[in-house]
């Protein structure tokens, strides 16, 4: 019978709840975002929405999946790894894809860093992770919470600059 990653995740079930609903909080954060700033949210803005506002849930909804995926209790360390490995890649493609348009739109190198480079990294320590994982090694745990901080963190301070963005933007009634 294959070994399964039960015993070792017991160790780590708080930090993966904690972490779920974290971001499962701003996923929701982020519709009351996007109800604050649906004067700007139009079809002349829709490629900036995208470049912007979809990234943050694409990475929240990340560390929801990856804590998912983690809780699961007879998951096998060959399953974890693959799947765990087929987000980082994913992620990794995206976020790189992101940060061409991003950087593109603006000369913002804060953006540049935290839309592109943060979460590469992020995705780069999940494929790490998933290594680790596919080697049953427990280490890919620390690996895999490093992370999902990183990526959370991201996603918090994006979501902070784009509400920012949204209020210092607000289109004044005529």
């Amino acid at each position: 019978m294959p070994a399964v990653l039960d015993e070792t995740l017991r160790s780590w079930h708080d930090f993966f709840i904690m972490a779920g609903t974290g971001a499962a909080t701003l996923v929701g954060a982020m519709f009351v975002v996007a109800s604050v700033a649906s004067g700007f949210l139009t079809k002349e803005n829709a490629s900036a929405t995208r470049v912007f506002m979809t990234p943050i849930v694409i990475h929240l909804s990340t560390v929801i999946l990856a804590c998912v995926l983690a809780m699961l209790p007879v998951l096998e360390w060959f399953s974890f790894a693959l799947l765990l490995g087929a987000g980082g890649v994913a992620g990794l493609v995206y976020s790189s894809l992101v940060g061409l348009h991003v950087n593109r739109r603006t000369g913002d190198r804060g953006d540049r860093i935290w839309y592109a480079v943060i979460p590469i990294l992020a995705y780069t320590a999940m494929i790490a992770a998933a290594m680790l994982a596919y080697l049953r090694l427990a280490a890919s745990l620390e690996a895999l919470a490093v992370a999902l901080i990183i990526v959370l963190v991201a996603g918090i301070r994006n979501a902070w600059d784009l509400i920012l963005f949204y209020i210092t933007n607000a289109r004044r009634p005529d």
